[in-house]
């Protein structure tokens, strides 16, 4: 596997939310694509990374996440 593909999952596993199915999927409406939630799980999943469209959006509701989890941090600092 490419190493940025590999620090892509790195990036998911630590911060994709419970409920990573309908977020992305929302995030792939957006794009106009449509595809179904085991696709979206096998990319997860690393059992196909060849669909880089669903890597994207699994990226930014990771990315999405990881902010709402820093501002909650930040929130109870204060």
């Amino acid at each position: 596997m490419q190493p940025h593909i590999s620090a892509a999952y790195q990036f998911i596993d630590q911060h994709i939310p419970a409920g990573y199915v309908e977020l992305t999927k929302k995030e792939l409406k957006k794009a106009k694509i449509l595809v179904t939630d085991q696709v979206i799980r096998n990319v997860r999943n690393q059992i196909t990374t060849s669909n880089v469209d669903v890597l994207n959006a699994l990226l930014k509701v990771a990315k999405s996440h990881q902010r709402k989890k820093k501002r909650l941090e930040k929130q109870l600092q204060e």
